[in-house]
């Protein structure tokens, strides 16, 4: 809830509701932050926000917490600036507005350093004017059963680099819901994860994620959030299906893109059919986990096998049915 405006020291008023919000005094926490934002103060904008955003003490509400980033923005608050041009550029919660994003970035390398890389990524990418790619590369199937496709190329290095930089000091062990309100680690997967959430989906990784839709014949907001994972020796992603038979929109393809290939072992394979693929950097790999049905494939059960030497990166993507609503 707390938010760097002016400094690194939060506004007093934000201390105070934490400190509420801490104690279960909910309601007053929230009272206190809505009056501050209701002064246009540019931290009590973006703290509501931010508490609109991500739930807890009040009702999600994305499309809400959007124009409270957009209207801190208005008034100084610079990582609101950055947040409300990543939402332009991909359109969550709000109108797209792909133009203008990528007008802003220029004013927002003073903020956020990155935004000199994102321009120069940009500007190498052959894109139309609503960010989508003007080329596609042709994919090499793999396999028909499940359905396997490989684009060779499909980053570029810097693009790579870029992707493995985001995760930068951010990775955490990979870790599933317990049950009980809380998380455990993965026995499945003991790697390490980082997340690229709506919020910080830049507009490099946006036009990554409209070239992965193009290619898999999908719709951008098709996709989940995209997520770095790091294998370090010893580390894997014993055998498993992406399906998930608790979910009504079901996710029916994998994008995986290989980040580097100095490493040995953590090739992905899948296991009923012997095909093994360990992708050289920049490759797309891209498969099937339904049947015409919607049922599962159960020749798609995949493994990410034990890092021998050296670290694996790659960027994943889930790709539903349907619009996908977290």
């Amino acid at each position: 809830m707390v938010s760097q405006h002016r400094s690194q020291q939060p506004h007093p008023i934000l201390a105070r509701a934490e400190a509420l919000a801490g104690s279960g005094r909910r309601d007053e926490a929230v009272l206190l932050v809505r009056q501050l934002a209701a002064q246009r103060d540019p931290d009590g904008l973006f703290a509501l926000g931010r508490m609109l955003w991500g739930g807890g003490l009040i009702a999600v509400d994305p499309v809400a917490a959007r124009q409270q980033f957009a209207l801190a923005a208005q008034a100084g608050h610079r990582a609101a600036r950055v947040l409300t041009t990543n939402l332009l550029a991909s359109g969550i919660a709000g109108p797209r507005d792909w133009p203008t994003a990528l007008t802003r970035l220029a004013s927002e390398i003073a903020i956020d350093p990155r935004r000199k890389a994102q321009i120069d990524l940009l500007g190498r990418m052959s894109l139309t004017t609503g960010g989508d790619p003007e080329k596609l590369r042709e994919g090499e199937r793999l396999a028909a059963t499940p359905d396997v496709l490989r684009f060779a190329g499909f980053c570029t290095a810097a693009e790579c680099a870029y992707l493995v930089e985001v995760g930068g000091r951010g990775y955490r062990a990979a870790e599933i819901r317990d049950g009980r309100g809380g998380t455990r680690r993965d026995p499945i997967r003991d790697s390490d994860e980082f997340t690229i959430h709506w919020l910080i989906e830049d507009p490099v990784v946006h036009a990554i994620n409209r070239r992965i839709a193009a290619v898999a014949g999908s719709d951008t907001d098709r996709g989940e959030a995209m997520q770095l994972l790091r294998y370090r020796p010893g580390q894997q992603y014993r055998a498993h299906y992406d399906y998930n038979p608790t979910l009504e929109n079901q996710r029916s393809l994998t994008a995986l893109i290989y980040l580097n290939h100095d490493y040995k072992g953590g090739e992905t394979a899948f296991v009923k059919t012997g095909l093994k693929v360990k992708g050289r950097k920049g490759d797309l790999l891209l498969f099937r986990n339904t049947l015409p049905d919607g049922a599962v494939d159960p020749m798609s059960e995949h493994a990410g096998q034990p890092i021998v030497s050296g670290t694996k990166f790659i960027a994943s993507r889930w790709i539903h049915e349907r619009k996908f609503v977290p």
